[in-house]
C-alpha cells in the first residue's frame, strides 16, 4: 500500500516536476518518442501526477491561516502571514506549485495515447488524471480567482502567458472534466481494487464534485453528488467493541454518566472519532481520497505524515507548530449537544491562573462537552494515559516549541507514530475527502435550498451519533436560519485541523467578522490580525506577475 508515494516522487523527474513556475520550459523532459512506449511508462507518468497528493497533511495549515488555529513559524508555512494580514505578491500560496501539476497533467493527456497497453486502463488513467486536473484548477481558482486555463502541454514559455480565465468559467470546466470522466473511473469498493483510496475513483470524483458544487453555491446539483457517494458505500468509521486501552483514561471526573450505557456509548463514540486516523484503522469505509504515508527511515525521509511533528508539542517530540485557538475551543458544543457558553477571557485567565495549577473553576471549562473535544484538543490538565501512562498535558506559556495558545491538537496523534523520535515517522493516511464531509456537505445544500427535513437531521445525526453525541434538537432547530448555524458549527468541529476553515469563512462571508486578533489562556494576544476584504483572494505571487504581464490587470482587480 505505501510504495505508491514514493514511486510517485520518483516519478517527478519524468515530467520535470523539479521546476517550480509555469512558464519554465521543461529541459529535461524526457522525448515522447523514446518514453510513451509501454503500459509501465504510463504507470510510472501516472504515479507522477499522484505525487500531486503526497504530503496532503499541509492542507492543515489553511486552519492556522483561518480562525482555528495559529502557527508559530512563519518559515514553515505562509500561514502565518495570512492569518495577520500581511499578504502581498512577494507571498506564494501555491500558485507555482500548482502549475507545476497542471503541466505534468497536460503533458500526460497528450501523449497517453501513444502508449501500446490495454485500452480500458487507458481510459481509467485518462479519467483519473482528468479529475486531478480538474480539481486542482478548482483549487486554484478558490484561492486566486481568474487564472490562465492551459489545457494542452506547452514548449514555448510564451504559450504560458495568457490572460486568466473567469472564475464561473475554471469551475465549469473542473465540472464537466469531472463529469466525462466518472464512468471510466475504478469503482469506490471494487475487488480486488488496491489503495482505492489514495486514488482517484468514482466515489471520490463525486466527492470532490460535491465539494466544488457546495463552495459555488451549486446546491441542487451538490445534493445530486453527495447523494452519489452516499449511494456507493461509504460509511462513518465507527469502534463498536472497547478495549482496555480505550477506557484507560478516566473521564468521570470531567463527563457525568448516568448509568453505564452511557458510559460505554461516550468511550466508544471517543474511541471511533480519535481511531479513525490511525494508522491500524487506514482503509476504513469513512475514506474517500486520501495521501498516503510511509514510515520514515533512511531509505524513504521524509515522506511521513507531518502532523506528528506539527501537531505534537515538545514533550512528544513536536514542534507545536500548529495549536488551536481558543474560539475552537469554545465552538465545541456541550455533552447535550448544545451551544457552549465561555467565560470572559478575563475571567478564564484568573481561573487557568498560569503560575500555578489550575483552579477548578478553569477545568468546569471542559466538564460534560463534546465528545470530540477530548478527542481532538489537549488542553491544560487532559490526561492521555493510552500515550503514555500518567500523561497529563501542561501548559506554561509558550517558548521552545510550547504552544503560543495554551492548547494542543491530539486529532491525528497516534500512539504508534509518537512511540518513534524521528520528527516525520508516522506512516498513516491524510484524509483529503471522508464520508463525514459528505454527510455535512448534503446537509448545508439540502437546508440551504429547501430548509429543513429529515434527509438532512438523519445527515447530521449519524455523524454526532458516531461521536457519542446526542441528535439534532429538531424542535427548536426548526427554520434554515436556525439549522445553518448548526451546520456550521458542526462542520468547525468535525472537520477541524483538516484545512477547510479556511474557505467556509470565506464562502459564508463571516471572515470579517472571525479574523479576530486571538488570545492564549492567559488572555495574552497570540497574533495581531487585521482583515480587509481582498484577502478573499490571495494575490498571485511577483515570479508569475513577472513571467506574465496579462495577470497585471486581474491583479489589480483584487486589490493587489
Amino acid at each position: 500500500m505505501k510504495k505508491i508515494i514514493y514511486i510517485s516522487l520518483i516519478a517527478s523527474a519524468v515530467l520535470g516536476g523539479c521546476k517550480n513556475s509555469i512558464d519554465f520550459v521543461p529541459q529535461d523532459k524526457l522525448s515522447a518518442g523514446t518514453f510513451w512506449k509501454t503500459q509501465n511508462d504510463v504507470q510510472l507518468a501516472l504515479n507522477g501526477c499522484y505525487a500531486s497528493l503526497a504530503n496532503a497533511y499541509n492542507y492543515a495549515y489553511d486552519d492556522g491561516a483561518a480562525d482555528n488555529a495559529f502557527c508559530q513559524y512563519p518559515w514553515e508555512s505562509s500561514a502565518n502571514r495570512v492569518s495577520e494580514g500581511d499578504i502581498d505578491a512577494t507571498l506564494d500560496v501555491g500558485y507555482n506549485s500548482r502549475y507545476v501539476y497542471i503541466r505534468r497533467y497536460n503533458y500526460f493527456l497528450d501523449n497517453v495515447g501513444k502508449a501500446v497497453m490495454d485500452e480500458t486502463l487507458r481510459k481509467r488513467f485518462i479519467a483519473e488524471v482528468r479529475v486531478l486536473r480538474a480539481f486542482t484548477y478548482y483549487e486554484l481558482a478558490h484561492l486566486f480567482g481568474p487564472v490562465p486555463l492551459l489545457k494542452n502541454a506547452y514548449t514555448d514559455a510564451e504559450e504560458t502567458a495568457v490572460a486568466p480565465t473567469p472564475v464561473a468559467e475554471v469551475i465549469q470546466f473542473a465540472i464537466d472534466e469531472i463529469k466525462a470522466a466518472e464512468a471510466d473511473l475504478l469503482p469506490s469498493f471494487a475487488s480486488g481494487a488496491q489503495d482505492k483510496s489514495g486514488r482517484i475513483t468514482n466515489g471520490a470524483a463525486w466527492a470532490i464534485l460535491t465539494r466544488i458544487q457546495l463552495e459555488y453555491g451549486k446546491y441542487a446539483d451538490a445534493i445530486v453528488s453527495a447523494q452519489k457517494v452516499k449511494d456507493a458505500g461509504y460509511q462513518l468509521f465507527r469502534k463498536t467493541v472497547l478495549t482496555g486501552d480505550d477506557t484507560k483514561d478516566d473521564y468521570s471526573t470531567l463527563v457525568t454518566f448516568t448509568d453505564n450505557a452511557a458510559k460505554e456509548k461516550f468511550y466508544k463514540g471517543l474511541a471511533s472519532y480519535q481511531q479513525q486516523f490511525w494508522i491500524a484503522n487506514e482503509g476504513n469505509k469513512e475514506a474517500i481520497l486520501v495521501s498516503q504515508n510511509i514510515q520514515e527511515n533512511e531509505d524513504y525521509a521524509p515522506f511521513g505524515n507531518g502532523l506528528r511533528t506539527l501537531f505534537a508539542p515538545p514533550i512528544m517530540s513536536g514542534w507545536g507548530s500548529i495549536t488551536p485557538l481558543q474560539t475552537l475551543v469554545d465552538a465545541y458544543w456541550k455533552s447535550d449537544g448544545t451551544t457552549y457558553t465561555p467565560p470572559t477571557p478575563e475571567q478564564r485567565a484568573i481561573d487557568f491562573n498560569i503560575k500555578k495549577t489550575p483552579s477548578a473553576n478553569y477545568i468546569n471549562e471542559f466538564k460534560n462537552r463534546d465528545t470530540r473535544l477530548y478527542a481532538s484538543v489537549l488542553f491544560p490538565g487532559a490526561t492521555w494515559n493510552e500515550y503514555k501512562d500518567g500523561y497529563v498535558f501542561k501548559w506554561s506559556g509558550p517558548g521552545d516549541g510550547e504552544s503560543f495558545t495554551g492548547y494542543n491538537f491530539k486529532k491525528y496523534l497516534d500512539p504508534v507514530s509518537l512511540a518513534s523520535g524521528l520528527v516525520f515517522d508516522a506512516p498513516q493516511d491524510f484524509s483529503i475527502i471522508r464520508y463525514a464531509e459528505i454527510l455535512l456537505a448534503y446537509a448545508e445544500a439540502k437546508n440551504e435550498l429547501s430548509g429543513p427535513d429529515a434527509s438532512i437531521f438523519a445527515a447530521l445525526d449519524d455523524i454526532r451519533d458516531r461521536a457519542g453525541m446526542p441528535p439534532i434538537n429538531q424542535v427548536v432547530n426548526n427554520s434554515k436560519e436556525k439549522l445553518r448555524e448548526v451546520i456550521r458549527n458542526e462542520r468547525r468541529i468535525e472537520l477541524a485541523g483538516e484545512g477547510q476553515r479556511y474557505f467556509d469563512i470565506r464562502r459564508w462571508k463571516i471572515a470579517a467578522d472571525v479574523m479576530k486578533s486571538p488570545k492564549d489562556i492567559a488572555n495574552v494576544i497570540v497574533q495581531e490580525r487585521i482583515w480587509d476584504p481582498k484577502f478573499m483572494l490571495m494575490p498571485f505571487p511577483q515570479t508569475a506577475l513577472d513571467r506574465n504581464t496579462n495577470l497585471k490587470d486581474a491583479q489589480k482587480a483584487k486589490g493587489y
